[in-house]
């Protein structure tokens, strides 16, 4: 029984290693699991105690790598998303800006020239107005991605 008691020990030390919200979600479980099949194993006179934890371990070791893996790469994507809103934010005020700017030296330039330029600053006026639009709402999904972010951050501080 002390071997048995000393691999619970072993394995709930082993289940500290997977991020805190999986390991709050199933610790408890898996370590109730694991002393189920422990004495299972103790019941069948012994046979095939060692290759048995060692298999679990390797098992429990494996899922801790992916658990890890998902989490770092869940941590990822929302910081990448985070940098790529900011970044059409800044091009779509940077495009709406130039625009503007376009329009205002073409209605100088055809000022008093009697030229017909709706041609040219209707379709401008239109990229400026969608422009302004695409960096409203990257704004807003760069604050709710930064959110997400501290919230997701908050979570896997282990």
């Amino acid at each position: 029984m002390d071997g048995q008691a000393r691999y619970r020990r072993w394995y709930r030390r082993l289940l500290g290693l997977y991020p805190r919200p999986y390991r709050e979600r199933f610790a408890d479980s898996m370590e109730q699991t694991f002393s189920d099949l422990c004495r299972e194993r103790a019941g069948a006179e012994g046979r095939g105690q060692s290759a048995f934890i060692l298999w679990i371990f390797t098992e429990t070791f494996a899922g801790i790598i992916r658990e890890r893996a998902t989490d770092l790469a869940r941590w990822t994507m929302i910081r990448n998303a985070t940098n790529v809103f900011r970044i059409v934010k800044y091009l779509a005020l940077a495009t709406g800006g130039l625009l503007v700017a376009a329009i205002v030296t073409v209605m100088v330039l055809a000022r008093g020239t009697g030229e017909d330029i709706t041609g040219v600053v209707a379709p401008a006026l239109l990229l400026t107005l969608l422009s302004a639009v695409a960096a409203v709402v990257a704004g807003i999904l760069q604050d709710a991605s930064d959110r997400r972010r501290h919230s997701a951050g908050d979570d896997l501080a282990g």
